[in-house]
C-alpha cells in the first residue's frame, strides 16, 4: 500500500469528523494536502478537493503526518468567531451576576447592577495592576455589597417578622 493511500484514509476521516462537529456540508467542502516545499521553511498546498472560498473554512492535512489536520479560515471569518465569541461570554457572565443578584433579594436589581458592575471594575483593575489573573466570586461579591449596603436588598427576617405581627 502506497504512503499516499495510507495518509488519505486517516485525513480524511478526520476532516470528516471535524466538519460533522462544525456542522459543515460534507459535499461541498474544500480539502488541501500540505507537502514539503522545496525548501525545509516552506511548505506546499495542493487542493484535493473543492475550490478556494474565501466565505467558507478550508481543511488541510498534512501529508507527512496524516494525525495533523488544520482549518483555514479568514480573518473577516476569524475576527466574526472571535466577536461572536465575545458576546457569548459576555452573555454568560451577564447571566451569572443577574443570577447572583436576584438570589440575595434586591429592592431595586438596577441599582445593585450598577454597584456590583463598579465592585467588579475595581477588582478587576486591581488584579491587572498587580498582574495576577482574575476570576471573580460573582455570588461573594453580590453578598458584601449586601452586608456593605444592606438598603438595596430586602431583609427576608424583618419581612416574615411584618407578615407574623
Amino acid at each position: 500500500m502506497s504512503e499516499e493511500k495510507k495518509t488519505l484514509p486517516t485525513a480524511l476521516e478526520k476532516i470528516a469528523k471535524l466538519s460533522e462537529q462544525i456542522g459543515f456540508n460534507e459535499e461541498n467542502k474544500t480539502v488541501f494536502e500540505m507537502r514539503p516545499g522545496n525548501e525545509t521553511h516552506l511548505k506546499e498546498l495542493v487542493l484535493k478537493s473543492g475550490e478556494w472560498d474565501e466565505t467558507k473554512p478550508m481543511f488541510v492535512y498534512d501529508k507527512d503526518n496524516p494525525d495533523k489536520t488544520y482549518i483555514f479560515i479568514s480573518s473577516d471569518s476569524f475576527a466574526a468567531l472571535l466577536k461572536t465569541l465575545q458576546d457569548l461570554n459576555q452573555e454568560n457572565f451577564n447571566l451569572k451576576l443577574e443570577k447572583a443578584i436576584w438570589k440575595h433579594t434586591p429592592i431595586d436589581f438596577q441599582d445593585v447592577w450598577v454597584v456590583a458592575m463598579d465592585t467588579i471594575q475595581k477588582i478587576v483593575n486591581e488584579k491587572r495592576e498587580k498582574g495576577e489573573n482574575v476570576t471573580l466570586d460573582l455570588d461573594g461579591i453580590v453578598g458584601k455589597i449586601k452586608r456593605d449596603h444592606p438598603a438595596l436588598f430586602l431583609n427576608l427576617a424583618d419581612v416574615v417578622k411584618k407578615i407574623g405581627q
